[in-house]
């Protein structure tokens, strides 16, 4: 089934046009849709085009503005930009593989032309020890039936001593649809296992040297040390429809949608060092125990959540907007070696969104939830109008309170606690708004895409490490964020260009990031060989300003505050090809050519330098038989 001639997909379109970043769309031979189960009434196109193709990201979703630890793929990351994130209830903490993760909101369902099967292959590499995968397959068989299976592998060794990381995602989906479409079934399986070994950094703070042997060379805190994550999930989500509705639910004259979703997840967290350094510089507090260290936590969640969403005004899709409540009963097994104790979780939450062919366009949202001895609660909204020609306005606020996760309110090593702050630390709370404004103008020779966002943070509570142990700050931390984008094309070339400042208007000591950061991106893109291939040839310059960058205790998964370096990170320069014949698409891309010009390797974390010049390429292909 074809959905080029869905009025709201061409609405969405639009909009995304003004809200998003330019995507330089050159067409494909075949348009791919795809939803998610947060909305199955609202389709997205799948990108073709080269934009950004050159950027390696182990994600399933782009991660933007962020570093990894010595900047390989899937291993701890944390954001140089603060972006607020919403909490609440129970969580166990240990999220440095976070954005690596396959979760449920990552699946996507894909409608293609004549429901013909499609396959995503995707793989890039640096050299045989240092490569990534990814494959996604989904056919609809008939139309009740539709299955899609979802892998990614990250296998690398690194450049340092004791750096191997191996991350495998594994997801599989089921999709049942009743003969008149009312009821949709979603069978949901997927895994994710990573093997991590960490070295707790290099002995110095400054590296020179140009040969990866010398790299091996070096010496590291531990040799020993290494972290096991696992994660699997089942989950089988069900809507019914008052109104028959197609795959993807574009076409509809339902009019309201109850859900019922039920999901079991298994986690497993293990840190183990058999042989630690007993002079406590990457354990800190935690007793070093001559037989070893180590951390092991099980959690086990069941979760129930029922929703209801009616449209006012017309179809889920056509209405002037939508109202969805939902409720959710949490129940989390934890076994904190050598404790074992269970939570409750009692959540509800009322969302209101219109649709998106309107001019004014909003969505307000809240949710509580009762925790193990408060309530925690968030509130949410954004509400933007399209002026035409003149633009695209929005603003939004958030406001929350959530409590401190399982790891920062008490910890145990070895079977002895480290800390107990659950009667010691308050909620967090977080206080976050801004406005932006979007101008787009297309014209023949040339276009002009612009941006400016401001926004404010305040953090009340604010959890943060040092390297022997968390606090809670006792002033609130404040962060202005100006954010700016301009993307220009005369004729064939194009020069894309992104500035943040973001200075820590309150609490320095508290939150360590950047003050300036910047990226440019100058590219030429034009079809060659008789308009058969596209290709894009460019220069990414990044730059940010010196601030002391955190260092990472892998005993506690967390990055935390550090004094005694400061991370001047050297304006990296890369330059990149990348070509696109059908649905086959391909990059070469030489990574910081600026170390030829400074000759040292500068860090993403205390202690953690990015490896030396290299070169990546990658390839992705799109089938559709």
């Amino acid at each position: 089934m074809a959905l080029t001639g869905v009025s709201n997909l061409q609405a969405q379109q639009k909009i995304a046009s003004r809200e998003n970043k330019k995507v330089k769309i050159t067409g494909d031979t075949t348009q791919v849709y795809y939803t998610h189960l947060s909305n199955p009434t609202e389709p997205k196109l799948v990108d073709s085009s080269l934009y950004e193709f050159e950027e390696v990201d182990a994600t399933w979703d782009g991660g933007k503005w962020y570093l990894s630890l010595t900047g390989l793929l899937a291993s701890p990351s944390f954001d140089l930009v603060y972006q607020p994130k919403l909490k609440g209830g129970f969580r166990v903490g240990l999220n440095q593989f976070d954005r690596y993760q396959l979760k449920r909101d990552d699946i996507k369902y894909y409608q293609i032309k004549d429901n013909r099967p499609y396959t995503d292959l995707y793989y890039s590499q640096i050299n045989q020890q240092n490569n990534f995968i990814k494959a996604e397959f989904a056919h609809k068989f008939n139309d009740n039936i539709y299955l899609a299976l979802q892998y990614s592998l990250s296998n690398q060794t690194g450049y340092f001593n004791h750096q191997r990381l191996r991350n495998q995602n594994v997801g599989v989906t089921l999709r049942y649809l009743s003969n008149n479409s009312k009821y949709h079934g979603y069978f949901n399986f997927f895994t994710n296992a990573i093997k991590h070994e960490n070295n707790g950094g290099v002995l110095q703070d400054t590296i020179v040297g140009l040969g990866t042997d010398f790299l091996a060379t070096m010496n590291v805190n531990s040799s020993t040390a290494a972290t096991q994550y696992n994660l699997t999930e089942v989950s089988y989500t069900q809507f019914l429809y008052n109104n028959k509705t197609d795959s993807l639910g574009a076409k509809t004259k339902a009019s309201n949608e109850w859900s019922h979703r039920i999901t079991y997840q298994f986690n497993r967290y293990k840190f183990f060092d058999n042989l630690p350094p007993t002079n406590g510089a990457i354990y800190g507090l935690a007793n070093v125990n001559p037989r070893g260290v180590r951390q092991f936590i099980r959690h086990q969640l069941l979760e129930n959540e029922l929703s209801f969403r009616q449209a006012i005004g017309g179809s889920l899709t056509s209405a002037p907007f939508w109202v969805k409540g939902y409720v959710r009963h949490s129940w989390h097994v934890v076994h904190q070696e050598p404790i074992t104790f269970d939570v409750h979780n009692i959540t509800g939450g009322l969302i209101v969104q219109n649709n998106p062919q309107f001019k004014l366009k909003y969505r307000l949202e809240g949710r509580l939830t009762w925790a193990e001895r408060q309530l925690d609660f968030f509130g949410k909204g954004r509400a933007g109008y399209d002026l035409g020609p003149l633009g695209y306005l929005q603003g939004s606020a958030l406001f929350q309170r959530y409590q401190p996760s399982l790891i920062d309110r008490q910890l145990y090593v070895s079977w002895d606690q480290v800390w107990d702050n659950n009667l010691l630390f308050k909620q967090v709370q977080e206080i976050n708004f801004g406005g932006s404004y979007t101008y787009k103008l297309n014209q023949k020779t040339w276009d002009l895409y612009v941006k400016g966002e401001v926004l404010n943070h305040t953090l009340t509570n604010w959890v943060y490490y040092d390297s022997s142990q968390v606090h809670q700050a006792t002033t609130s931390v404040n962060i202005l964020q100006v954010k700016a984008q301009a993307n220009l094309r005369i004729w064939k070339l194009n020069l894309d260009n992104q500035v943040i400042w973001q200075p820590v208007l309150a609490g320095q000591e508290y939150v360590r990031v950047p003050e300036l950061l910047l990226k440019h991106n100058l590219y030429f893109q034009s079809y060659i060989f008789k308009r058969s291939m596209l290709a894009k040839v460019g220069v990414l310059f990044y730059y940010n300003t010196a601030y002391k960058a955190d260092g990472y205790a892998p005993l506690t998964g967390a990055f935390y505050n550090q004094n005694n370096f400061v991370a001047s990170i050297d304006p990296r320069l890369d330059v990149y090809a990348s070509f696109r014949i059908w649905q086959f698409r391909f990059f070469a891309r030489a990574e910081n050519l600026s170390y030829f010009i400074y000759q040292r390797n500068y860090a993403t974390a205390y202690r953690h330098p990015v490896t030396n010049f290299v070169v990546r390429f990658g390839v992705s292909w799109r089938l559709f038989d």
